[in-house]
């Protein structure tokens, strides 16, 4: 079994790469499950995990956190299937067999999205030696207008900010370690929304796999039109590539907050090859940073938080409780 992890910042198309990906007919994209992440991070509390109380708590918690994930699967398991696939006991065998439950016929890799991958790579590489990384990276201005317009993402420019600085910090990182290996490939959104086929067979040499023109037609998926209805974040999965969603912050940031984004970020957006539209680029890093700090209280504050419906209160309600679970548990290290 094959696995290939992304990187990735939130509104940055990780759904839509995931997306793109899973129309190819050797390649399986499920919608997130954020297992990788809990598990990956909370491992060492159910070890060892040939002990048996352990080892059923791990499938316990295991079962409730894919019960209550945002996205659909089309696949169905419980404790006691899980327990009967994995005779080693191990965390890597009861992954294996969750994700091999979503993959259809001639379908060998999964494609998996999660957020701050960056965080347990080690965790990823002790398991699945042979695996396979994609970073993509999205124009900051245009993550901080994806931010103030999704209602499901509270928080505006200045947390739009935060979080991406935070995140390409620390996955390039991870990838200027990765990339002597040829184990990790390196994408813009926007070049995967302006030149899909060709940004696709990049994709498909970099995991060893043919290019399938499938691709293209991802949107027509029946399991990614079901959970492009369930959040507002990820209602463009049931459309083709939006090719002209780049540069989207010209009209719905101010220039304020296009002169604090780049202010915040010109170091990062000169390496990731994106032009300044202000005078960031001309000042020191102290002025400049003093400069973003008077310019917070002008941002643009996003959108209101839609009020959830009751089957996403329910499921924020009881993903929160199974993380409380997991972390509360200890052993000793």
């Amino acid at each position: 079994m094959s696995f290939a992890f992304l990187f990735c910042s939130e509104r940055s198309g990780s759904n839509l790469i995931t997306s793109i990906m899973n129309g190819h007919g050797e390649v399986s994209g499920p919608p997130p499950s954020h297992l990788f992440r809990l598990f990956g991070l909370n491992a060492w509390r159910y070890q060892p995990l040939q002990d048996d109380e352990n080892w059923h708590a791990f499938l316990a918690d295991l079962t409730e956190a894919k019960k209550w994930m945002i996205g659909e699967w089309e696949s169905t398991t419980d404790a006691t299937i899980i327990d009967a696939a994995c005779p080693d006991k191990t965390i890597a065998q009861a992954f294996e067999h969750l994700y091999a439950g979503e993959r259809r016929t001639g379908e060998y890799i999964s494609f998996v999205k999660e957020n701050h991958t960056y965080l347990f790579v080690p965790f990823l590489m002790s398991n699945w030696p042979d695996c396979q990384f994609v970073y993509q990276v999205r124009d900051p201005r245009d993550v901080a207008a994806s931010w103030v317009k999704t209602r499901a993402v509270p928080g505006g420019v200045k947390r739009a900010i935060d979080v991406w600085l935070e995140d390409q910090q620390a996955s390039l990182d991870a990838y200027r370690q990765l990339k002597p290996s040829g184990r990790i490939m390196l994408v813009r959104y926007e070049d995967l929304i302006k030149t899909t086929q060709e940004t696709s067979r990049a994709l498909c040499k970099h995991l060893g796999i043919a290019y399938d023109p499938a691709m293209l037609n991802f949107h027509l998926d029946q399991r990614t039109r079901r959970n492009a209805k369930r959040t507002q974040a990820w209602e463009n999965l049931a459309k083709p590539v939006l090719t002209k969603n780049a540069e989207k912050y010209k009209t719905i940031l101010t220039k304020t907050d296009i002169h604090y984004v780049e202010l915040r970020c010109v170091s990062l957006m000169q390496e990731f090859g994106y032009s300044l539209q202000t005078d960031a680029g001309s000042l020191d890093q102290t002025c400049a940073k003093s400069l973003a700090q008077t310019l917070e209280a002008e941002l643009s504050p996003g959108e209101d938080v839609s009020t959830p419906s009751a089957r996403e209160a329910d499921q924020r309600k009881h993903r929160h409780e199974i993380i409380e679970r997991v972390i509360s548990r200890s052993t000793a290290l």
